[in-house]
């Protein structure tokens, strides 16, 4: 009898804001058509697990056979997604289950039709790559499973990427700017047309309002991104976006948008010495702490401190603080956290009151990642 196999599919983002972009794996149904299941929150990388598996009874040890472990796409341009396929088969005496294929960027999403393979029974791992960036890259994919002598097998997938249109540079860092301060950057967008059209252009993002997009009268293929001076403390981001379009070498006509991240910290009386909590990489059950220091012109005092946006099955967090300085001008706030069991991207937001009314309020990104360390 054939039994329903449930696939869970999520993609684990700080990041960054380079590169790569989180995707949606697909799914199939074994035994069925085809049918999606929507993905939870974004997260950096790509992975399938069998969160429910009903096998056979055991009469044997599995193992996994590959028929390779590597794949080189080699030269493609940055245009459509790239396919590809890794065959396997169970050659043990026992029920082959695949745990778990995850990807290490959400730019790589594998697919299977069912997780349990009986012995003798062969498969197929689909993996679908969207090609960003530039230059040569390679992603792997992790495969867990129940083989006793190969639990853990890393695949790779190659590729050198040339983009049909890029932005110079690809981060606007306006580095720390004072309340009330404009700032003007530049982007050249170089093209393998040079006589390429841009279509659209402007910012996206929750701090879109704070810039402004204007092309160069002069020169067509410049944007210059200002910083209007009109945001609150704390950092900001937006991500410009650039419609274009072109013809390939090869006489291909292509549309293609691309992005850059424009990133500027506003200060003022307060400053700090960091712009956010970077828990890093660290391991399931492991306590971490960080600390951010808050340095002032003149004496202000912290009123609460708290945490919000953190996954309720995420790690437990909490904020301590205290005066660091006897004239009051100085705090230093901590940061504490115990990810028990969880794995995966740690996301949320510190909000520190003040009694200084112009930063009567001070937000702070938490960021990192818990996975297990040395795998």
């Amino acid at each position: 009898m054939l039994h329903r196999i449930v696939l869970c599919f999520w993609i684990v983002l700080p990041a960054a804001l380079m590169g790569c972009e989180p995707s949606s794996p697909s799914t199939e149904s074994a035994g069925a058509g085809a049918s999606g299941t929507e993905p939870s929150a974004p997260t950096p990388t790509s992975t399938l697990t069998a969160e429910t598996v009903e096998s056979p009874q055991t009469k044997g040890n599995a193992k996994l056979g590959l028929e390779r472990f590597e794949h080189d796409f080699g030269e493609i341009w940055d245009l459509e997604k790239q396919e590809t396929t890794f065959g396997f088969e169970n050659k043990g005496e026992g029920p082959l289950i695949i745990e778990e294929v995850k990807a290490s960027c959400g730019c790589t999403t594998p697919t299977l039709t069912k997780t349990t393979y009986l012995p003798g029974e062969k498969g197929t791992l689909e993996i679908a790559f969207a090609p960003k960036g530039n230059g040569r890259q390679t992603k792997t994919l992790t495969v867990r499973c129940n083989d006793p002598e190969r639990p853990v097998t890393i695949l790779k997938i190659s590729s050198t990427i040339k983009p049909f249109v890029k932005p110079d540079p690809l981060y606007l860092r306006y580095e720390e700017v004072s309340k009330g301060e404009s700032k003007t950057l530049t982007v050249d967008l170089q093209c393998v047309d040079p006589n390429f059209e841009i279509l659209d252009f402007g910012i996206r993002g929750t701090a879109a309002r704070y810039f402004k997009v204007e092309q160069d009268s002069f020169r067509p293929t410049q944007l210059s991104v200002t910083f209007l001076g009109n945001a609150p403390w704390g950092p900001h981001y937006g991500n410009v976006f650039v419609k274009t379009r072109g013809v390939l070498p090869s006489g291909t006509p292509v549309e293609k948008e691309i992005q850059c991240t424009a990133s500027v910290t506003v200060l003022g009386s307060i400053r700090p010495s960091d712009t956010m909590f970077r828990v890093g990489a660290t391991a399931p059950k492991k306590p971490f702490q960080k600390q951010i220091t808050l340095t002032a012109d003149k004496p202000f005092s912290i009123l609460s401190a708290s945490i919000t946006g953190a996954r309720r099955d995420g790690p437990t967090m909490s904020l301590n603080f205290a005066p660091a300085s006897g004239d009051g001008n100085v705090w230093q706030v901590q940061l504490t956290g115990d990810p028990g069991d969880y794995l995966g991207a740690l996301s949320a937001l510190a909000v520190i009151e003040t009694d200084l009314p112009d930063e009567s309020q001070l937000k702070f990104r938490i960021a990192g990642m818990v996975r297990e360390l040395g795998k």
